[in-house]
């Protein structure tokens, strides 16, 4: 085969993917190194090699140059926490064709098991793109495998993923609603509630972070107004006396504050961890069944296999209810520090009424635009509290039908 034959070859396997239908499943299990052990037939005919070539040979087999050691490396040192990993894998077959799939890696004793399906949700073409470019700077700044992992965070970030834990369980979730769309059949009706969830906590810490960001705004405001009090003498004292009031009740405000962003944060966390857990759950199932009606295979122990792929179900259905109540016991916190946070606010707008009734009897501009600015803040204040009163209602909504409803923990 000449020069130009191979390259030709080279180009038309890039051009070319693997396309495979989305009810199927496939899995493979590999050792503590990285070895494949077992699979199902979906892997080895999607692989394009023999049993013979996959088995103890590493899962990098079929990794694709085109991935780069960012998604690896957060993998890696996730597994390592005993921490199970949802990620965008970019494959290639023996014959050089590329398929895409959304790996799940789920620890289990003596190694690693990994479930994937076909991915197609509107999040597949972003991370595509966000790869292609990760592999560039990887390239042209020498990046290390950690300093390209935290190259892949920021961007996640910049894409309203703050945390891993949060992309993976809004992208399983994601995947998993539209291969359901696909394969015309309705979305699993807990994994629809975590979603509901999932976009209510979003506007939660966006609520969150306009209260705390009006706060720091008008954190000066109760000191200037203490400040042009002393200046009118006597006249100012009782102007003064009120600012003192509302400067520390600002500073417990400040103090709540920085406990309702921590709950908010927690709620979120654990919504997300709820949502990949049950998700995975669901994937687990669904390939255990799958893996079942297979024709034993000669290359490994088919029966071993099937009880590790239902004791792995098993394993994440309980967790992923014990989460559910996780998440109630979050929503419990949270809902405690916003009616705190409610008090306070309550406490700041008496004194600020005082405050108004006092500098009108003095009449000085100055104090007027200075207690303007405090009921600017108020206003921030009282309509981010609004907002979040009203989904934190839904939320609660939401997480008591995924633990009182029987039909939908029955489906866990």
């Amino acid at each position: 085969m000449t020069k130009q034959d191979l390259s030709s070859k080279r180009q038309f396997a890039h051009d070319h993917e693997i396309t495979f239908d989305f009810a199927e499943l496939f899995f493979s299990r590999t050792d503590e190194r990285g070895k494949i052990r077992a699979g199902n037939d979906v892997f080895q005919r999607i692989s394009g090699f023999h049993w013979q070539e996959l088995m103890g040979k590493p899962h990098n087999i079929v990794r694709h140059p085109e991935m780069p050691r960012a998604a690896f490396r957060l993998l890696w040192d996730r597994l390592h926490e005993n921490k199970p990993t949802g990620a965008y894998v970019k494959n290639r077959a023996s014959d050089g064709r590329q398929y895409w799939v959304y790996a799940i890696i789920t620890p289990i004793d003596g190694g690693y098991l990994s479930v994937r399906m076909r991915p197609s949700s509107a999040l597949l073409p972003i991370v595509s793109q966000e790869y292609a470019d990760l592999l560039n700077v990887e390239k042209s700044e020498n990046l290390s495998p950690p300093q390209s992992a935290q190259r892949l965070l920021q961007r996640l970030a910049a894409l309203g993923f703050p945390t891993y834990d949060t992309f993976m369980g809004a992208s399983l979730t994601a995947e998993l609603a539209s291969r359901a769309g696909h394969m015309q059949r309705p979305p699993h009706p807990a994994v629809a509630l975590y979603g509901q969830l999932m976009s209510a906590s979003k506007f939660l810490l966006e609520a969150a972070s306009t209260i705390a960001d009006g706060y720091q705004r008008h954190r000066f405001v109760p000191l200037n107004l203490t400040v042009q009090a002393s200046r009118l003498g006597d006249a100012g004292k009782a102007i003064s006396t009120i600012s003192n009031n509302y400067e520390e009740l600002s500073g417990q405000i400040r103090l709540g504050l920085d406990r309702f962003i921590v709950a908010t944060e927690r709620v979120s966390r654990a919504i997300h961890e709820g949502a990949f857990l049950l998700a995975t759950s669901e994937v687990q199932d669904e390939i255990a069944a799958i893996f079942g009606r297979e024709m034993p295979s000669p290359h490994f122990n088919h029966s071993a296999e099937a009880s590790l792929l239902r004791q792995q179900r098993n394993r994440y259905r309980r967790r992923a209810v014990t989460t559910i109540f996780d998440v109630q016991q979050e929503v419990r916190n949270f809902a405690e520090e916003v009616f705190e946070i409610k008090r306070l606010s309550a406490g700041l707008a008496a004194i600020r009424v005082m405050g108004k009734v006092e500098a009108g009897y003095l009449e000085t501009a100055v104090l007027s635009d200075l207690l303007a600015d405090l009921e600017a803040f108020q206003d921030i204040l009282r309509r981010g509290l609004d907002d979040i009163l009203g989904l934190n209602d839904a939320v609660k909504r939401s997480v008591s039908q995924l633990v009182i409803e029987k039909p939908v923990l029955e489906e866990l």
